[in-house]
């Protein structure tokens, strides 16, 4: 008989204040004189407004720059002092302020954090400098080819559809934003009643209790914020764009279609699945067929991407530019034959061992727990969705998954994107998938 292993978690204490819907959520963890902190509020990147990508992520870097008392490097300065840190990173559907600091300053780490979120001064020329350095940066992406071709995949993909907006913003839409613009955001977004509190660490929450109360006299706007509609724009047919860039030698290719959503029942299925095709490293059935067999690519994946409506499913590898017109071919041939067979009983075997196996670790220290809380709040999944995984997954069967298969993949609605040169694979493309080469786009890959 094997011994099942049981994880010994930390008591957590949760807290749900309603007053103004803000949400605390808090765990006890004496173990390190530290303190974690996230404040996250509903709403990302999907809702900048059009043709005016960036604006929520500019928004809260800015927010980091200056308050109504105190400049960057005063900030920055007090920081340092307290030993403490807080960063801000923007999702399509979320925005968070994360940071850590020694548990002795936490309250004077709580009252900055509060200044930065309830005053800050959006001075004009922090924003100046602010959006050179985001230009910089997006420039910098542009020549990384495998971050270039999931943007532009995302972009094209999507396109009138909010998920198609990048988190960082679009050169061109960067640099027509003024402080107008992202006042306009803060007030619509930085409200009591959009924000989600998380703590963990060596302290007590009362201090956190204070913090939302601090805020919530404050902020106590309540911005209206657009729902995601479910995208309705998938190809009709096989759609090939080539994002065209000169002089590439090697070809990133992604294969994808509409996905699902944290919500589809068939979900935890369908991880079975796409962790046995895609997802098990060098034991899924992609990295098989496309490295391991024919040498074709270095590495090869696929995964979902979730979000409260359905995003998508890719399949992504990279081989050298002779070989990519054959293994978009064997890929979408795979793709079909999964749809059609499914996962063999080895493969689902491995897989759910697997999956059931490691789903500890993504909850096994209070900052992952206090992330999966996050993510359960924000998209409206039950307390506890990540912790029962392992459980969920363990009850499932091969025909469960295989059939959520033959119900999911579309292979006549999906979008080949590649970063490649045009005039040297274009036809070879069309060739070896039996496609006249004016069936192929062609978008700079530079712009949308």
């Amino acid at each position: 008989m094997k011994a099942k292993m049981i994880l010994s978690l930390p008591l957590l204490f949760i807290s749900t204040l309603s007053a103004n819907a803000a949400e605390l959520y808090f765990e006890k963890d004496p173990s390190l004189p530290l303190v974690y902190v996230t404040a996250a509020f509903h709403g990302g990147s999907t809702q900048d407004p059009d043709l005016k990508s960036g604006t929520t992520d500019l928004m809260g870097k800015l927010m980091l720059r200056g308050t109504k008392n105190r400049t960057k490097s005063q900030i920055d300065l007090a920081l340092d002092q307290m030993g403490g840190a807080i960063e801000f990173e923007t999702r399509a559907e979320f925005i968070a302020f994360r940071g850590m600091v020694l548990s002795e300053n936490l309250s004077a780490y709580l009252g900055l954090l509060s200044e930065i979120i309830t005053a800050p001064s959006f001075r004009a020329k922090e924003l100046e400098k602010l959006k050179k350095e985001q230009t910089s940066q997006l420039l910098d992406e542009l020549n990384q080819d495998r971050s270039l071709v999931r943007l532009r995949f995302d972009e094209t993909f999507f396109r009138g559809h909010p998920y198609s907006k990048p988190n960082s913003g679009k050169i061109r839409d960067i640099q027509s934003l003024g402080v107008n613009d992202l006042q306009k955001q803060y007030q619509k977004l930085i409200n009591a009643s959009n924000l989600v509190l998380l703590g963990a660490g060596d302290t007590d929450r009362s201090k956190f209790e204070e913090f939302v109360e601090g805020v919530s006299k404050v902020r106590t706007g309540s911005g209206t914020l657009v729902t995601v509609p479910e995208f309705a724009g998938a190809p009709e047919k096989l759609r090939v764009v080539i994002f065209d860039k000169p002089e590439r030698t090697q070809t990133q290719v992604l294969i994808g279609q509409k996905g699902v959503s944290f919500k589809t029942p068939d979900l935890d299925a369908l991880q079975i699945a796409n962790h046995a095709f895609g997802g098990g490293g060098f034991q899924a059935r992609l990295m098989i067929e496309l490295r391991v067999k024919r040498g074709w690519t270095y590495g090869a994946g696929s995964n979902f991407k979730l979000g409260s409506t359905p995003h998508s499913w890719k399949v992504g590898f990279f081989p050298k530019n002779a070989d990519t017109p054959a293994a978009i071919r064997e890929a979408l041939k795979m793709i079909g034959d999964l749809k059609q067979n499914g996962i063999t009983e080895a493969e689902f075997d491995s897989a759910k061992k697997s999956i059931v196996n490691s789903a500890g670790f993504s909850y096994n220290t209070p900052q992952k727990r206090l992330e999966n809380r996050l993510t359960e709040v924000i998209f409206g999944l039950p307390e506890g969705y990540f912790t029962g995984y392992a459980d969920r997954i363990s009850k499932i069967s091969r025909e469960q998954v295989n059939s959520a298969l033959s119900r999911f993949i579309e292979p006549d609605h999906l979008m080949v994107g590649l970063v490649a040169t045009a005039s040297t694979s274009r036809s070879a493309i069309a060739k070896e998938l039996g496609i006249p080469e004016s069936g192929i786009e062609i978008q700079n890959y530079q712009k949308e």
